[in-house]
């Protein structure tokens, strides 16, 4: 069976993305990196923030087309995909408001403005990639876990126009559905209440700890990552209730897109659960992951450069 790295959000960081590589024992070989023995999982959001959004775009679809790599979409080209379509009304699926075009802006600034026919290819290469990958013993999905997800992408091979729009709509079964893969299971909190995010904006809705069951918990014990700005209330039941908990006999599941601290200790999560988002953009680690066919996963398996 073959055996994985598996490899967090890279956000433009070619260069570090390189180094990890070559750390892991990959070595360029025809175009490509490859290890005689590994293939790579790449967990999506491979643009936006960083200073070499073209190369490593590149060097990403150059391993997925030699064959040493896998890879599934980030919200990040999710998002793209939508900023670039328009809505029929006069818009846009994702609206060019201030803070999306401001997300979006260093992709414009190095790809999309400089090389507009090639960024129509990176689009177009986005949306042939998979929302999740279910390798039997491992599973690699950017955000969230949840089987009514997955099922109501299983027939999906393509996001065509039409199916675009439909994960646009998040009142939609597969805007529902890609929020939860790509976006994590948010919870809304209580009315008149908010916290900040990293980045500075006020949210209404935090990304739970969606392995872990809810019952019995408050929305601080539930945010993840951990906030002390979210309210110390106790979740109502029918939220708790109706969530689904990743359970301990499922194979090792692995996701990126949660912006860990970059001095977070490297651990699992669960037994079978590990994030390798590590804030590569912020001064952390690019994280990997060294997948050996075990089901109980160790601290000792993660590898990182910053």
């Amino acid at each position: 069976m073959q055996k994985y790295d598996i490899i967090g959000d890279i956000h433009g960081y070619a260069t570090t993305l390189k180094a990890l590589l070559t750390k892991l024992g990959y070595r360029a070989e025809d175009g490509a990196y490859r290890h005689p023995e590994r293939v790579v999982i790449f967990l999506g959001d491979f643009i936006d923030r960083g200073p070499e959004i073209r190369e490593t775009l590149q060097t990403v679809r150059a391993m997925v087309d030699g064959g040493s790599a896998l890879a599934v979409m980030g919200n990040h080209e999710f998002n793209a995909l939508a900023y670039h379509t328009p809505d029929g009304q006069g818009d846009y699926l994702r609206k060019h408001t201030v803070e999306k075009v401001e997300q979006h802006r260093a992709t414009m600034e190095q790809l999309g403005t400089l090389y507009p026919d090639e960024w129509k290819g990176w689009l177009e290469w986005f949306s042939g990639l998979p929302l999740f990958l279910d390798l039997g013993r491992l599973r690699a999905v950017h955000a969230a876990w949840d089987p009514e997800a997955v099922n109501a992408f299983q027939s999906v091979k393509r996001i065509d126009k039409e199916t675009l729009r439909a994960m646009a709509d998040k009142g939609s079964l597969l805007g529902k559905a890609k929020e939860t893969l790509l976006n994590g299971v948010e919870l809304r909190l209580p009315q008149g209440h908010f916290f900040s995010d990293k980045s500075g904006f006020k949210r209404k809705d935090i990304r739970t700890r969606w392995w872990e069951p809810l019952a019995g918990k408050t929305y601080r014990q539930a945010v993840f990552p951990d906030s002390e700005t979210v309210p110390d209330y106790p979740i109502p039941t029918a939220f708790t209730t109706r969530a689904v908990a990743y359970k301990s006999d499922e194979p090792p599941v692995f996701f990126g897109h949660y912006w860990l601290s970059p001095d977070a200790a490297k651990v699992p999560l669960a037994p079978n659960v590990a994030c390798l988002d590590y804030s590569v953009a912020k001064g952390g680690d690019l994280t990997a992951y060294r997948w050996d066919r075990e089901r109980v996963l160790n601290a000792e398996k993660f590898v990182g450069v910053r």
